[in-house]
């Protein structure tokens, strides 16, 4: 498999496209899917924040500057090391399939970005599947080349390229003139669409089945760019502050882990602000106006810890509405039950990525406690839940850890 070429000048439209993108941490590739990709970039089994970060960065230095799969290894190899990461697979095939795959992944978005042009597609209304020329190729992709559609036509839906891991065929527009000049027969409408049903994340937390058009690889059944969506410390946030939806957007189908045997007690009502503070720091083994405390969470991620997380930008404090419940937060962030990230979309704003942290406590007295602590770098909010239902609620997107769990193949 040839590793991807696309020339060494500037393309603005796939810049901008791998630049919206969103780091996400992940534990395997299945935990991103499809149109999901156009809004987030993940590197499969890089689970904390900083490393995805990297890869990110690199990706976008390829592209911009036209470097080669042998410039994106010498930095593959300051990554890894830099932040010790045990990746799976060969070296060579990991770089290959992370350069290769977001390279052309990138350069159909930008693409399919020139075609929205309303002056062009009034020249060049069809779009003509071309096939990369493999020296092994798949055949289903064999048997669309040449074929010519209507760009507005569902059939671009599923079958714009890259259809699969290493697929390097392209889509042109064309002029219905052009077309049967050159010698294709211009279709009106799409051939039907064959679906198979294939199971994915086999190895991982979450295996689940998929229904894909039959010869496209899980995941490329989608035009890219279709999914796009338009301090150190984080500051207090209130609780449902935020309106809009989170992406990926599938919920657990387990059951929470049991609860520990540990019972957690809660703070004593009706205290100063400071008093609660300082229990939730001593948790940490810092204090108010400490430097702050690096916490590294279950996952390898580095959370920063200081008074600066109750401080609201006044010199006041800004505490979750009840400060007995800090106890219980902070055990929460250092002893989840489980922690997942999402993207959250607003419209007009770029995508965030919050950091879910969720844990279930017998309080002393037999009580049931329901935690989420919600993390990110514009801020954080923290509160006891309500119910069971509202605990399931949170439980969306990419699940990084869960207590008792085996580390993925």
């Amino acid at each position: 498999m040839p590793a991807a070429e696309f020339g060494s000048l500037p393309f603005a439209e796939q810049i901008e496209a791998m630049r919206e993108k969103v780091a996400i941490p992940t534990n395997t590739w299945s935990d991103v899917y499809g149109a999901e990709n156009d809004q987030a970039f993940m590197v499969a089994g890089a689970s904390r924040q900083a490393i995805v970060e990297d890869f990110q960065r690199s990706i976008q230095t390829m592209i911009e500057e036209g470097k080669t799969l042998a410039d994106f290894r010498k930095d593959f190899d300051q990554i890894v090391e830099r932040h010790g990461w045990a990746y799976k697979g060969s070296r060579s095939w990991r770089t290959r399939v992370i350069y290769d795959t977001n390279l052309r992944q990138s350069y159909a978005a930008g693409r399919e970005r020139q075609m929205e042009d309303p002056e062009l597609r009034r020249l060049r209304p069809f779009g003509l599947y071309r096939h990369g020329g493999s020296e092994n190729p798949r055949s289903a992709h064999l048997a669309n080349d040449g074929r010519v559609v209507p760009l507005d036509d569902p059939w671009w839906d599923r079958w714009t390229p890259q259809n699969g891991y290493g697929c390097s065929c392209k889509k042109y527009m064309i002029s219905r003139r052009q077309a049967e000049r050159e010698g294709y027969t211009v279709s009106e409408q799409g051939p039907e669409i064959e679906y198979v049903e294939r199971t994915i994340g086999e190895n991982g937390p979450n295996p689940r089945t998929v229904r894909v058009p039959k010869g496209i690889d899980p995941g490329f059944d989608h035009r890219p760019g279709s999914g796009r969506a338009r301090g150190i410390t984080p500051h207090p946030n209130q609780p449902g502050a935020r309106s809009g939806t989170t992406m990926p957007n599938r919920q657990a189908q387990d059951a929470m882990p049991d609860y520990p045997e540990e019972a957690e007690e809660l703070l004593e009502a009706n205290q100063p602000e400071e008093r609660y503070v300082d229990a939730f720091l001593a948790r940490f083994g810092t204090q108010r106006g400490g430097e702050v405390r690096r916490f590294t969470d279950a996952t390898g991620e580095s959370l920063p810890i200081s008074e600066d997380l109750f401080r609201d930008g006044r010199g006041g404090w800004s505490l979750p509405r009840d400060g007995q419940h800090l106890g219980a937060l902070a055990r929460t962030l250092r002893e989840p039950d489980e922690i997942w990230t999402a993207l959250e979309t607003i419209e007009g704003e770029r995508p965030r990525l919050r950091r879910r942290y969720l844990a279930r406590f017998a309080l002393e007295g037999g009580e049931e406690g329901l935690f989420m602590v919600d993390w990110g770098r514009d801020g954080w909010s923290g509160q006891r839940l309500e119910s069971a239902s509202e605990l399931e609620a949170w439980r969306r997107g990419v699940r990084l850890y869960r207590r008792g769990d085996q580390e993925p193949e």
